[in-house]
């Protein structure tokens, strides 16, 4: 009986579309700040909430290379001596797009007692990358986003159906 069900549940199931996997790396420039979002201080700790800021992306997949992004972050930030400022966890959203379509997501990241900068997003794609996945991680070894630009490494899942 085992064995009557599982070649069912087999039948039924059908094979899983196998899918592609396309690999990139990038570079990530600051170009604006949109919206200082609202700043509060409870506890001597400094929270944003809302922030708006645009980049623009150089990357080794087209489906990124070009794309001008919009992210909305978020932090609790413990201030810090400069020129770090401040570290704590960072999480929010974004949308990437360039000619061929768009990404949206979320993201979290931490920016480090010595200043530097950790990412990773998580998306999927519309428009021309409708059915698509993104995971990314990236990395700034500087406090200052104006002066030092976030390295990306990650991958596109095409999941073929």
């Amino acid at each position: 009986a085992f064995f009557v069900v599982l070649a069912l549940l087999c039948l039924t199931v059908g094979p899983v579309a196998a899918g592609s996997k396309t690999d990139f790396t990038g570079t990530e420039y600051l170009v604006a700040d949109h919206n200082p979002g609202e700043e509060f201080f409870p506890d001597g700790r400094y929270h944003l909430r809302g922030g708006v800021s645009e980049t623009l992306w150089e990357a080794t997949d087209s489906r990124l290379d070009g794309a001008v992004s919009l992210f909305t972050i978020n932090w609790n930030f413990t201030f810090q001596p400069e020129p770090v400022w401040f570290s704590g966890p960072m999480w929010g959203t974004f949308v990437i797009t360039n000619d061929g379509g768009t990404w949206e997501g979320s993201f979290t990241g931490v920016r480090e007692e010595n200043g530097d900068s950790f990412f990773h997003y998580v998306g999927h794609g519309s428009g021309g990358y409708e059915g698509m996945q993104l995971r990314m991680w990236g990395e700034r070894l500087d406090p200052n986003p104006y002066l030092v630009p976030t390295s990306w490494s990650g991958y596109i899942l095409e999941t073929g159906g």
